[in-house]
């Protein structure tokens, strides 16, 4: 178990010293690694920051629910407890024709729209958040409404809904598919990385092998070689995230003050940070395991 623990502690060893003995290269390649894992940290990261903004944008559409005229304070009641005991709804707010009218009265300014009119031409009404915003559901959830005794219209912006829904779906979709594409570019570069450094030392490995030395010994070094570079190209992927954001916030926050609002940016949490190293470890490993299989399959059968 020692003598394990010896030749893996000394190979990674001669990784490290292998990786610093060619600054130049290494720190190209750690650029190219870096570079394909930054832009889906980045668009996560800016997600995540953006979340506080896109929860404003992203509410589920109210739904105005109009009584009829001739509807009473005890049919409003009836209503209001149907309302907040329906499970799709989230919140009721209860409008009442008077409100509504002084509003409505507000906004006219200067004209006296109150005694312009015999009677409150207004309906009691109620401002309904469902509890989910897909367009099928705020359907549904419609025509449940539309049942009810003593309601004469249920509104609902379901285009505005659509377009959202869509959107939010499109971003998902971007996402997942730039994280697995460039995940696979990440493993292709660090299988090409070690493959050169396997042409490098061809003639060494296939006199190692003519020895007897089993696949494993010769498989390691190129493995921790895989695994130094997967933490120095995290390292420097994170300091571009860092960089990215706090270049970006003051472009977003002079375009958001104009709306009265901001962005404040936040970084990687500790558990994120450990989640996205063992990523780019196990994917750097995945290509430098790949290549020197390949390469020993070829050589077993060359032999």
């Amino acid at each position: 178990m020692k003598h394990i623990i010896f030749l893996n502690f000394l190979s990674a060893k001669t990784a490290l010293i292998n990786l610093i003995k060619q600054p130049f290269g290494s720190l190209l390649t750690l650029f190219m690694l870096a570079i394909a894992i930054t832009l889906p940290l980045t668009l996560y990261l800016s997600i995540q920051n953006s979340e506080p903004l896109l929860g404003k944008f992203n509410e589920a559409p109210q739904i105005t629910v109009f009584m009829e005229l001739s509807a009473d304070e005890v049919d409003a009641a009836a209503i209001e407890k149907n309302l907040q005991g329906h499970p799709d709804i989230a919140q009721v707010e209860f409008v009442p024709k008077n409100k509504a009218l002084k509003d409505l009265q507000e906004r006219m300014g200067e004209t006296d729209l109150i005694n312009l009119v015999d009677e409150n031409p207004l309906p009691d009404a109620f401002i309904v958040t469902p509890k989910n915003g897909s367009p099928e559901a705020l359907k549904n959830l419609q025509n449940s409404l539309q049942g009810l005794p003593m309601i004469e219209l249920v509104q609902v912006d379901t285009e505005w809904a659509k377009t959202l829904f869509n959107i939010m779906q499109a971003i998902k979709k971007l996402t997942l598919f730039l994280g697995i594409t460039l995940s696979v570019a990440f493993v292709l570069v660090a299988h090409n990385t070690i493959r050169l450094q396997i042409l490098a030392k061809k003639e060494e490995i296939e006199i190692t092998k003519l020895l007897g030395a089993p696949s494993s010994f010769i498989r390691r070094p190129f493995l921790y070689q895989a695994f130094w570079q997967g933490i120095f190209s995290c390292c420097l992927s994170l300091a571009l995230c860092a960089w990215i954001t706090k270049e970006a916030e003051p472009l977003f926050n002079n375009v958001l003050i104009q709306y009265g609002m901001s962005l404040n940016s936040r970084f990687f949490t500790p558990i994120e940070m450990g989640v996205i190293f063992l990523i780019i470890i196990a994917l750097a490993l995945a290509g430098a395991y790949l290549a020197t299989r390949e390469f020993l399959k070829a050589l077993q059968a060359k032999a």
